[in-house]
């Protein structure tokens, strides 16, 4: 960073040595220059200064030196409030200050420290002869402060920061005159938020835990340089000359040869047939990327569901092994201890830096969630912000995003622009089924095509993935009763051993299940949302034997399950839906001499539970959407899609404001909590379920949080949810913040073979016990839990008297 940048002294501000920070000794100084340490050593391992000063040029080039030097003493000053008395008196117990002990004044310190910083830096600005120039940097000054005022809370609306001092005639009336660039301003200050508190949070574990960080979890040469060679190794050795093998290998090097004539882009798309490799592909993408930018030193794969983030996990550990440190930031996956750490001198140091870890992802390679991503660009709270720089200078995979919904494709269209670019990220979007997000801006030379039109035409036409699956129109799509598609069955019965059904609603999946239960025909299997982790693992397994076998499924199947059936019948709801449910259908491409079908038949209506989904007018019922899926051009169907979420967005709502006009106002001022609430991924009320049933962990043998268990946890070999929901009360009784976060995310990976969610429709929320931390114990399961571990919603909800998707 440059060190020239002023660095205001406390002692500005009557502070010396007798002001504490931390208690027992710790002086605000020596605190404030360690917090300011942590901010250089995240700049430098980053390299964020030429960001940070790209930024501030983009919102006033004339003040640059005066902007940047606000922000590095945003940082540096967080904390001079606690030069309050009764602060020093009442919370550091400083006996300089005596005469305060005892008193009932505020002890608050963050809102005091932004009126300190305010008042310092209004002076500097009151010397400015620009009038306009003046008022804002007052109001850059203000944005700044706020965040300091914040650093102990979550972010909100900074519109009702400080209203007295911000008056709407003063300020907010007249943002489009400061020609402020809207979006560069609200990563600006999310990237502030960021830091100052990344930074704080070092330096106090420094201080407190005797621990300092040197090491973000970041790619050098050399490392970059052995991951190469190992995936050339493992890319060696697969055959590429025949078949199929040679279409995929065909895609990858158009893929990488685009990327090496586009490298100064930020945005990819890889639209790949689904079966093509594309999570190889990918990876070759991200090793060139890193190869040819030496300012890019980490990795991110960003995906809709946890089943994808497993076999992701499986495929990096295959290609790798130990040669990458990689981790996985889920719910669900235990935080992970460095067991080559000889230095770790206490259980206490042990515990901080795996939690402190998995707070900053300090790992190369991360793997995670979309609603995690999600979260961490446009959150509010301390959590989701404290990663956030970690995005700058890396590679972002972002796989399967149509599953994301699409009425907020437009705003992520302008933000993944913007961060991109910005922050530079190298954004890979890709999918069998891809919405070209650029179709919503006006400049569009961030973004590139890894494959280009022609060979796009070439490989999705080619006969291994065209007609890899015959489709059928099961009675011309008209409306079918469930007798009809058991006849349908029973007349394909004889063809073939692999049965797939995938249906709208989860019921009317168990009612098809049960209806060829009693028809008595064996290894019929049921996947829904209503199953554990441990069955999904039992069926994919069974799935592969040579034996004949019927999965009757929801949506659960179209991703992250990876079963190769040899025909399928689903219900119509989105085009995205139907290829990859096809996905599922000979997904080997070695069944060709048997015929492998998918017939689509109509039963439930989709909007029911697709609901407010542009998508779903544009479906098979329709001639034209037939042929877009038969001869995979989802372009042509994008973008009608795209067209249609366009004109929605720039309509009027209450005769003043577009919805997207409300999107940009959030952005243009600041108000977090707004933004949060228009890019939330999943925008249901959720209540978690645990039922302490026991599963017998011997049908499970490939399931990887079965292997190994302790036998605190078992009653006569059956894994009890009774003695792991006692094991996480337990931890309330742990007294090391830290410890506890870290136990508790070990436990989690046990608990969610317990846990069913449940999604509230209609007004009245029905009674269903204490909220537990998060859980609502339901302490007579057996009625609701099958002999395979399912959740019998309907009998739940019939008990309960209530109404539960």
């Amino acid at each position: 960073m440059d060190m020239t940048v002023k660095i205001t002294p406390l002692s500005n501000f009557d502070i010396d040595e007798k002001y504490l920070a931390h208690t027992p000794d710790e002086t605000l100084i020596a605190h404030s220059d360690l917090t300011l340490k942590y901010f250089y050593k995240i700049i430098n391992a980053k390299h964020l200064e030429i960001l940070i000063d790209n930024l501030i040029k983009k919102i006033s080039a004339e003040n640059f030196e005066l902007i940047k030097e606000m922000f590095i003493n945003a940082i540096y000053l967080h904390d001079i409030g606690k030069k309050n008395p009764y602060f020093q008196a009442n919370k550091m117990h400083n006996s300089h200050f005596s005469e305060y002990f005892n008193t009932t004044n505020s002890t608050h310190h963050s809102m005091g420290s932004s009126d300190l910083y305010i008042k310092y830096y209004k002076t500097c600005i009151e010397k400015i002869n620009s009038t306009g120039e003046r008022i804002k940097l007052l109001f850059i000054l203000h944005a700044f402060s706020y965040h300091i005022s914040k650093h102990h809370g979550k972010l909100d609306e900074f519109g009702k920061y400080k209203i007295d001092e911000l008056a709407p005639k003063k300020y907010w009336m007249h943002l489009d005159k400061f020609k402020i660039p809207h979006f560069e301003f609200y990563i600006l200050n999310k990237l502030l938020f960021s830091l100052l508190i990344s930074s704080d949070y070092y330096a106090t574990t420094e201080y407190k835990s005797k621990i300092e960080f040197s090491d973000f979890g970041l790619l050098d040469k050399k490392i970059k340089t052995v991951l190469r060679e190992k995936f050339n190794i493992y890319k060696n050795s697969m055959e590429c000359t025949n078949g199929i093998n040679k279409i995929r290998e065909a895609i990858y090097i158009e893929a990488q040869n685009s990327l090496m004539r586009n490298m100064n882009k930020y945005v990819f798309y890889l639209e790949a047939p689904t079966g093509s490799g594309k999570t190889i592909t990918s990876i070759n993408l991200a090793l060139n990327i890193l190869e040819n930018k030496a300012d890019i030193n980490k990795v991110f794969y960003i995906f809709p569901f946890n089943t994808l983030v497993e076999q992701t996990k499986i495929v990096f550990d295959d290609i790798f092994a130990d040669s990458l440190d990689m981790e996985v930031i889920n719910s669900i996956t235990p935080i992970k201890d460095d067991e080559s750490d000889n230095t770790l001198e206490d259980e206490e140091t042990k515990y901080s830096k795996a939690y402190i870890s998995r707070l900053f992802f300090h790992k190369p390679f991360i793997i995670t969630t979309h609603v995690n991503f999600f979260n961490i660009l446009f959150g509010t709270s301390k959590e989701d912000n404290f990663p956030l720089w970690q995005f700058a200078n890396s590679v972002v995979i972002l796989d399967e995003i149509q599953s994301y919904d699409n009425n907020l494709w437009m705003y992520m269209a302008n933000f993944f622009d913007k961060y991109a670019e910005l922050l530079n990220i190298k954004i890979i979007i890709m999918s069998a089924t891809l919405p070209k997000l650029d179709y919503f801006l006006e400049k569009t030379t961030n973004f590139a095509d890894l494959i280009c039109a022609d060979k796009k035409e070439e490989f999705f036409q080619n006969r291994y993935f065209k007609n890899r699956v015959q489709i059928e129109y099961f009675k011309s799509l008209k409306k079918i009763g469930m007798d009809e598609l058991l006849e349908k069955f029973l007349e394909e019965r004889s063809n073939y051993k692999k049965f797939l059904f995938e249906f709208i609603k989860k019921q009317t999946a168990r009612d098809f299940f049960n209806l060829l239960v009693e028809k008595g025909f064996e290894r019929v299997c049921e996947l829904s949302g209503d199953d554990n982790k441990a069955y999904r693992h039992f069926v994919i397994e069974e799935s592969k034997k040579d034996e004949p076998i019927i999965i009757v499924a929801t949506q659960v199947i179209e991703a992250g399950i990876n079963i190769d059936m040899d025909i399928g019948f689903k219900d119509i709801s989105t085009l995205d839906s139907e290829e990859q449910f096809m996905g599922r259908i000979n997904r080997s491409c070695l069944k060709s001499h048997i015929n492998p079908k998918a017939y689509f038949f109509n039963l439930d209506k989709a909007s029911e539970i697709y609901k407010h989904d542009n998508r779903l007018e544009f479906n098979l019922t329709c001639d034209k959407f037939k042929k877009v899926l038969e001869n995979k051009d989802f372009q042509s169907y994008y973008k009608i899609v795209l067209d249609k979420i366009k004109k929605t967005q720039e309509s009027f709502k209450n005769g003043l404001n577009t919805l997207y006009d409300s999107f940009e106002n959030s952005a243009k001022l600041l108000n977090y909590k707004n933004m949060k609430r228009h890019m939330t991924l999943i925008d249901t009320q959720t209540f978690t379920l645990y039922f302490p049933f026991t599963i017998d962990i011997s049908k499970y043998e490939n399931v990887k949080e079965f292997k190994n268990i302790d036998a605190q946890f078992i009653t006569n070999g059956l894994l009890d949810g009774k003695k792991v929901w006692d094991k996480f009360l337990q931890l309330n009784e742990i007294d090391s913040f830290v410890k506890q976060e870290v136990e508790k995310s070990k436990i989690n990976s046990l608990m969610q073979f317990f846990t069913f969610n449940i999604f509230k429709y209609g007004s009245e929320r029905p009674f269903l016990g204490e909220d537990i931390h998060g859980f609502f114990y339901i302490e007579n399961c057996d009625d609701f839990i099958t002999k395979d571990g399912k959740f019998d919603r309907a009998k739940f909800n019939e008990t309960k008297n209530c109404g539960f998707l």
